[in-house]
């Protein structure tokens, strides 16, 4: 019987540790290579198209990343060369979505991917004690994000956001995403009109558009927090995790087929008024979208 398989693959006579890579761009292609190889192999599970002989998509990893071929009591080192700060949502499988094995990535993970003192001070020793492995830090945001979907109900019913079903920490939660969802309705109002939020679908719309907004901000601070610890030569990326295509794209086109050409990591934003920029893409994407998905008139 075949099947469609996704290995981790251990290879006991060649069980050195992988080589880093060269420098940021190097990183950046690796992780966007395996995320095309993860949504090859989730392609090929929606249409049930297993492989024949050999699996395809196999994830090489190695003994010294987990300690196999150390003597008694030695610890494996610790050389990730990517940081990557991303949602606890399930359904967002940091590793394998980047196709990488052990001790590849750096992981730090919390519920709509805000920035928060614990999160931050995660940042940080990463800096400071892997800077020797680290070539990116990479902001990673997901489509259907809870906890932006929880910003933009808060933002559109306000009295929802005093309700007893939020506690102080959940409200405190999505406070931090407000900016990015008034940001998102901005665009979305400058490009639809001023009747924008009377409009069907202006509530997806708004989530779609506040979650890039909401990983380019954070990506904006994290980029200004690598620079305020002198670490020039790591580069700070960000993207989407688009759950219908399981591609991380910039900006990202929520009916768009999935694609090679799709998967990309952008360069964080440098300027605040990038966020307003990418509010009106988004508005315009998704303005294309409602169009393209519109019934045909009766004849």
């Amino acid at each position: 019987m075949n099947t469609i398989d996704y290995i981790y693959r251990f290879d006991p006579n060649n069980p050195s540790a992988k080589p880093l890579p060269h420098d940021a761009d190097v990183a950046r292609r690796i992780l966007e290579d395996g995320n095309r190889m993860f949504s090859r192999w989730m392609e090929s599970c929606r249409n049930r198209t297993p492989s024949d002989g050999e699996p395809r998509y196999v994830v090489p990893c190695n003994g010294l990343e987990v300690g196999m071929t150390r003597t008694y009591g030695e610890m494996p080192r610790q050389s990730p060369f990517a940081v990557v700060v991303g949602c606890s949502d399930a359904r967002v499988p940091t590793e394998m979505l980047f196709g990488q094995g052990f001790n590849d990535l750096f992981v730090i993970r919390v519920a709509g991917n805000v920035l928060g003192d614990v999160c931050m001070g995660s940042v940080d020793f990463a800096l400071n004690a892997l800077s020797e492995s680290v070539r990116v830090v990479v902001m990673l945001g997901h489509s259907g994000c809870g906890a932006v979907t929880g910003a933009v109900d808060a933002y559109l019913r306000p009295q929802k956001f005093w309700s007893r079903s939020l506690s102080p920490m959940l409200r405190s939660l999505v406070q931090r995403i407000f900016v990015a969802v008034r940001e998102g309705a901005n665009g979305l109002k400058e490009s639809w009109g001023p009747e924008a939020r009377e409009m069907p679908g202006y509530r997806e719309a708004l989530i779609e558009t506040a979650v890039c907004i909401n990983a380019a901000q954070a990506a904006f601070d994290l980029r200004q927090e690598v620079e305020r610890n002198g670490k020039w030569e790591i580069e700070v990326l960000y993207g989407v995790h688009n759950i219908r295509t399981h591609q991380v794209c910039m900006p990202v086109d929520p009916n768009a087929v999935r694609g090679d050409e799709n998967v990309r990591l952008a360069q964080a934003p440098t300027n605040p008024s990038e966020f307003h920029s990418l509010a009106i893409r988004m508005a315009e994407i998704l303005r294309a979208d409602r169009r393209d998905t519109r019934p045909e008139p009766a004849v």
